[in-house]
Protein backbone atom coordinates (compact mmCIF):
# COMPACT_ATOMS: atom_id res chain seq x y z
CA UNK A 1 0.00 0.00 0.00
CA UNK A 2 1.08 3.30 -0.86
CA UNK A 3 2.71 5.62 1.85
CA UNK A 4 0.82 9.23 2.78
CA UNK A 5 2.90 12.17 1.87
CA UNK A 6 0.38 14.30 3.57
CA UNK A 7 -2.93 13.58 6.07
CA UNK A 8 -5.08 15.86 7.24
CA UNK A 9 -8.31 15.55 9.69
CA UNK A 10 -10.82 17.74 10.71
CA UNK A 11 -9.29 21.05 9.18
CA UNK A 12 -10.43 24.25 9.98
CA UNK A 13 -9.66 27.69 9.23
CA UNK A 14 -11.33 31.24 9.66
CA UNK A 15 -9.58 34.49 9.38
CA UNK A 16 -9.46 37.34 11.73
CA UNK A 17 -12.69 38.98 10.83
CA UNK A 18 -14.52 35.93 11.22
CA UNK A 19 -14.94 34.43 7.38
CA UNK A 20 -14.69 30.72 7.76
CA UNK A 21 -12.41 29.55 4.91
CA UNK A 22 -12.07 26.39 5.40
CA UNK A 23 -14.44 23.82 7.18
CA UNK A 24 -13.93 20.07 9.18
CA UNK A 25 -11.21 19.05 5.43
CA UNK A 26 -9.93 15.22 6.27
CA UNK A 27 -7.80 14.04 3.03
CA UNK A 28 -5.16 11.98 2.64
CA UNK A 29 -2.95 12.55 -0.30
CA UNK A 30 0.09 9.68 -1.35
CA UNK A 31 3.44 9.46 -1.86
CA UNK A 32 4.00 10.19 -5.65
CA UNK A 33 0.49 11.08 -6.48
CA UNK A 34 -0.44 14.30 -8.23
CA UNK A 35 -3.76 15.75 -7.08
CA UNK A 36 -6.03 17.93 -9.03
CA UNK A 37 -7.52 20.72 -6.05
CA UNK A 38 -10.71 22.06 -8.36
CA UNK A 39 -13.57 24.62 -7.59
CA UNK A 40 -14.76 28.68 -7.79
CA UNK A 41 -12.88 31.56 -6.89
CA UNK A 42 -13.43 31.70 -3.11
CA UNK A 43 -13.51 27.83 -2.27
CA UNK A 44 -10.56 27.88 -0.21
CA UNK A 45 -8.18 26.16 -2.57
CA UNK A 46 -5.28 28.51 -1.92
CA UNK A 47 -6.17 28.80 2.30
CA UNK A 48 -5.98 24.76 1.85
CA UNK A 49 -2.17 25.16 0.08
CA UNK A 50 -0.83 27.72 3.05
CA UNK A 51 -1.65 24.90 5.35
CA UNK A 52 0.72 22.30 3.92
CA UNK A 53 3.75 24.24 5.37
CA UNK A 54 2.16 26.12 8.02
CA UNK A 55 2.27 29.50 6.53
CA UNK A 56 -1.31 29.25 7.68
CA UNK A 57 -2.06 27.21 11.11
CA UNK A 58 -5.61 26.34 11.79
CA UNK A 59 -7.45 24.27 14.08
CA UNK A 60 -5.71 20.97 12.71
CA UNK A 61 -4.50 17.52 12.81
CA UNK A 62 -1.80 17.68 9.69
CA UNK A 63 1.02 15.54 9.17
CA UNK A 64 3.34 15.62 6.31
CA UNK A 65 5.34 12.23 5.94
CA UNK A 66 4.40 11.04 9.49
CA UNK A 67 5.68 14.31 11.08
CA UNK A 68 3.02 16.36 12.22
CA UNK A 69 2.82 19.84 11.90
CA UNK A 70 4.05 22.28 14.89
CA UNK A 71 6.07 25.41 15.64
CA UNK A 72 8.82 22.84 16.22
CA UNK A 73 8.41 21.36 12.92
CA UNK A 74 8.39 23.78 11.23
CA UNK A 75 11.73 23.81 9.37
CA UNK A 76 11.70 20.46 8.53
CA UNK A 77 8.24 20.54 7.11
CA UNK A 78 9.12 23.47 4.95
CA UNK A 79 11.91 21.07 3.97
CA UNK A 80 9.76 18.54 2.72
CA UNK A 81 7.01 21.26 1.39
CA UNK A 82 8.17 23.64 -1.53
CA UNK A 83 5.30 26.17 -2.41
CA UNK A 84 5.01 27.61 -5.27
CA UNK A 85 3.26 30.85 -5.10
CA UNK A 86 0.59 31.93 -7.60
CA UNK A 87 2.46 35.49 -8.46
CA UNK A 88 6.36 35.04 -9.07
CA UNK A 89 6.63 38.16 -8.46
CA UNK A 90 6.36 37.17 -4.77
CA UNK A 91 9.02 34.48 -5.24
CA UNK A 92 11.62 36.41 -6.91
CA UNK A 93 13.36 39.00 -5.17
CA UNK A 94 16.97 38.64 -5.69
CA UNK A 95 19.23 40.52 -8.09
CA UNK A 96 19.88 37.58 -10.72
CA UNK A 97 17.84 33.95 -11.00
CA UNK A 98 20.97 32.15 -9.93
CA UNK A 99 20.70 34.01 -6.52
CA UNK A 100 16.64 33.51 -6.25
CA UNK A 101 17.41 29.72 -6.79
CA UNK A 102 20.45 29.81 -4.27
CA UNK A 103 18.62 31.40 -1.98
CA UNK A 104 16.74 28.07 -0.20
CA UNK A 105 19.50 25.94 -0.22
CA UNK A 106 21.85 28.84 1.56
CA UNK A 107 19.70 29.57 3.66
CA UNK A 108 19.11 25.55 4.68
CA UNK A 109 22.92 25.45 5.25
CA UNK A 110 24.34 23.90 2.09
CA UNK A 111 28.24 24.08 1.24
CA UNK A 112 29.01 26.40 -1.89
CA UNK A 113 29.48 23.47 -3.80
CA UNK A 114 26.06 22.12 -3.24
CA UNK A 115 24.71 25.42 -3.48
CA UNK A 116 26.00 25.48 -6.81
CA UNK A 117 24.69 21.93 -7.82
CA UNK A 118 21.58 22.19 -6.33
CA UNK A 119 20.88 25.77 -8.62
CA UNK A 120 22.61 23.85 -11.89
CA UNK A 121 19.60 20.99 -11.08
CA UNK A 122 16.95 22.69 -10.65
CA UNK A 123 17.53 25.32 -13.63
CA UNK A 124 18.27 21.92 -15.85
CA UNK A 125 15.33 20.66 -14.88
CA UNK A 126 12.86 23.52 -15.78
CA UNK A 127 14.68 24.25 -18.75
CA UNK A 128 15.99 27.88 -17.25
CA UNK A 129 19.92 26.76 -17.04
CA UNK A 130 20.62 29.07 -19.52
CA UNK A 131 19.63 32.49 -18.27
CA UNK A 132 21.28 31.81 -14.89
CA UNK A 133 22.55 34.87 -14.76
CA UNK A 134 20.15 37.20 -15.69
CA UNK A 135 17.77 39.11 -13.87
CA UNK A 136 14.90 37.94 -12.29
CA UNK A 137 12.96 40.75 -13.24
CA UNK A 138 13.97 41.00 -16.45
CA UNK A 139 11.93 37.52 -17.30
CA UNK A 140 9.01 36.93 -19.36
CA UNK A 141 6.16 35.87 -17.32
CA UNK A 142 6.32 31.89 -18.42
CA UNK A 143 10.16 32.07 -17.74
CA UNK A 144 9.18 33.99 -13.80
CA UNK A 145 7.05 30.81 -13.41
CA UNK A 146 9.78 28.51 -14.57
CA UNK A 147 12.28 30.36 -11.76
CA UNK A 148 9.80 30.14 -9.44
CA UNK A 149 9.24 26.10 -9.72
CA UNK A 150 13.00 25.86 -9.44
CA UNK A 151 13.56 28.20 -6.57
CA UNK A 152 11.65 25.40 -4.39
CA UNK A 153 13.37 22.32 -6.61
CA UNK A 154 16.67 23.74 -5.21
CA UNK A 155 15.91 22.86 -1.82
CA UNK A 156 15.17 18.95 -2.98
CA UNK A 157 11.21 18.95 -1.66
CA UNK A 158 9.23 15.74 -0.91
CA UNK A 159 5.92 17.42 -2.24
CA UNK A 160 5.61 20.25 -4.49
CA UNK A 161 2.47 22.41 -3.91
CA UNK A 162 1.31 24.71 -6.71
CA UNK A 163 -0.88 27.56 -6.97
CA UNK A 164 -2.43 28.88 -10.00
CA UNK A 165 0.64 27.47 -11.89
CA UNK A 166 -0.62 28.18 -15.46
CA UNK A 167 -2.17 31.16 -14.89
CA UNK A 168 -1.28 34.59 -17.23
CA UNK A 169 0.54 31.87 -19.34
CA UNK A 170 0.19 31.62 -23.45
CA UNK A 171 -0.39 28.46 -24.67
CA UNK A 172 3.61 27.60 -25.58
CA UNK A 173 4.73 28.25 -22.22
CA UNK A 174 1.67 26.40 -20.57
CA UNK A 175 2.55 23.53 -22.79
CA UNK A 176 6.57 23.70 -21.03
CA UNK A 177 5.19 23.73 -17.53
CA UNK A 178 2.86 20.58 -18.48
CA UNK A 179 5.77 18.94 -19.88
CA UNK A 180 8.13 20.13 -16.59
CA UNK A 181 5.50 18.78 -14.07
CA UNK A 182 4.99 15.60 -16.38
CA UNK A 183 8.95 15.03 -15.74
CA UNK A 184 9.37 15.76 -12.09
CA UNK A 185 8.57 12.19 -9.99
CA UNK A 186 7.39 13.72 -6.58
CA UNK A 187 4.01 14.37 -4.88
CA UNK A 188 2.33 17.07 -6.72
CA UNK A 189 -0.33 19.35 -5.33
CA UNK A 190 -2.31 21.61 -7.99
CA UNK A 191 -4.85 24.04 -7.13
CA UNK A 192 -6.17 25.43 -10.46
CA UNK A 193 -8.53 26.93 -12.66
CA UNK A 194 -7.23 25.04 -15.25
CA UNK A 195 -9.11 21.91 -16.06
CA UNK A 196 -7.49 20.45 -18.86
CA UNK A 197 -3.87 20.57 -17.05
CA UNK A 198 -5.59 18.41 -14.53
CA UNK A 199 -7.34 16.43 -16.67
CA UNK A 200 -3.66 15.92 -18.47
CA UNK A 201 -1.51 15.15 -15.06
CA UNK A 202 -3.50 14.75 -12.52
CA UNK A 203 -4.82 11.55 -11.34
CA UNK A 204 -7.44 12.53 -8.50
CA UNK A 205 -9.61 15.57 -7.89
CA UNK A 206 -10.52 17.21 -4.96
CA UNK A 207 -13.42 19.39 -5.56
CA UNK A 208 -13.70 22.33 -3.05
CA UNK A 209 -16.47 25.01 -2.71
CA UNK A 210 -17.44 27.24 0.28
CA UNK A 211 -14.49 26.03 2.10
CA UNK A 212 -15.52 21.69 2.15
CA UNK A 213 -14.84 19.07 0.32
CA UNK A 214 -17.52 18.45 -2.27
CA UNK A 215 -16.07 14.79 -4.04
CA UNK A 216 -12.66 13.41 -4.12
CA UNK A 217 -11.98 10.86 -7.13
CA UNK A 218 -10.80 9.51 -10.17
CA UNK A 219 -9.98 12.52 -12.52
CA UNK A 220 -12.09 10.89 -15.52
CA UNK A 221 -14.99 10.51 -12.83
CA UNK A 222 -15.26 13.66 -11.54
CA UNK A 223 -14.66 15.58 -15.15
CA UNK A 224 -17.19 12.96 -16.37
CA UNK A 225 -20.18 14.19 -14.08
CA UNK A 226 -21.66 17.36 -15.70
CA UNK A 227 -23.92 17.57 -12.99
CA UNK A 228 -21.65 17.70 -10.29
CA UNK A 229 -19.17 20.27 -12.22
CA UNK A 230 -22.08 23.14 -13.09
CA UNK A 231 -23.09 22.78 -9.49
CA UNK A 232 -19.82 24.55 -8.58
CA UNK A 233 -20.03 27.07 -11.05
CA UNK A 234 -17.49 24.25 -13.42
CA UNK A 235 -17.20 22.82 -16.84
CA UNK A 236 -16.30 20.13 -18.72
CA UNK A 237 -12.87 20.38 -19.59
CA UNK A 238 -12.66 21.65 -23.11
CA UNK A 239 -10.96 18.22 -24.13
CA UNK A 240 -13.15 15.89 -23.43
CA UNK A 241 -15.49 18.35 -24.46
CA UNK A 242 -13.86 17.32 -27.99
CA UNK A 243 -13.72 13.48 -27.68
Amino acid sequence: MAKKAIEIKNLNFSYPDGTSALKDISLDVFEKECIGIIGPNGAGKSTLLLHLNGILRGNNHIKISDSAITKESLPLIRKKVGLVFQNPDSQLFMPTVFDDVAFGPQNMGFSKQEVQDAVSGALKEVDMLDCKGRPSHHLSIGQKKRVSIATVLSMRPEILVLDEPSSDLDPKHRRDLINILKRLEITKIIATHDLDLVLEICSRVILLDKGEVVAVGGTLDIFNNRQLLEAHSLGIPSALCRI
